[in-house]
């Protein structure tokens, strides 16, 4: 009877610490993100961050990227859904608010996105200019929205140009994406406490 074990197999008895782990940290997020946003968007966190925990080590590039545009798409509808039901600062039609909200998010998203791409300064005031001022007029949500917008900017092309790089197309489309959820993101969690 061959009594040595291999390394490999000693190293599962140690695969439920290891989802003890991954439940804790999921747990964290999903309580964390309740307190400020419907359960529906906390328990999509919490499922991107078994997702992302998960697949720590391996996981191919393009593989990460499907997997976060398919959890921005789930975060982005339950965002909007929680968002239909909002107010404008101002009297409006039934359901105009949630075209205005995606007007001010898909502006602004895309206003930064020409941000993080080289233009000149006329041109980059212009579309600031242009992309900020739908959020205006939603009011303290729509300004709450771009700030939380602003820094996804930031934060993101700050990664993708830490290799002293340029941000390319692939990052320009994931810098749109992300500024738009996150204006929703944020609009959505002032809302929540108005």
């Amino acid at each position: 009877m061959n009594t040595e074990r291999r390394p490999a197999a000693a190293a599962l008895r140690w695969m439920p610490v290891w989802g003890v782990a991954i439940g804790a940290a999921s747990g964290a997020v999903y309580w964390l993100a309740a307190a400020i946003w419907p359960t529906s968007i906390a328990v999509v966190l919490a499922m991107l961050a078994t997702v992302l925990l998960s697949t720590l080590e391996g996981a191919r590039r393009t593989d990460a990227e499907l997997v976060g545009f398919v959890f921005a798409v789930l975060l982005k509808y339950n965002a909007l859904m929680a968002l239909s039901s909002s107010s404008l600062p101002f009297a409006a039609p039934a359901n105009l608010a949630l075209g205005l909200i995606m007007i001010a998010g898909l502006a602004a998203s895309r206003a930064l996105t020409v941000s993080a791409s080289p233009a000149t300064h006329s041109d980059l005031a212009i579309a600031l200019a242009i992309g900020f001022a739908p959020a205006a007029l939603i009011g303290l949500p729509g300004l709450v929205g771009l700030v939380a917008a602003i820094g996804a900017r930031i934060a993101f092309v700050a990664f993708s140009r830490r290799g002293g790089g340029v941000v390319g197309a692939a990052a320009l489309q994931t810098t749109q994406q992300l500024t738009e959820l996150c204006f929703y993101l944020g609009a959505l969690a002032t809302w929540a406490y108005a």
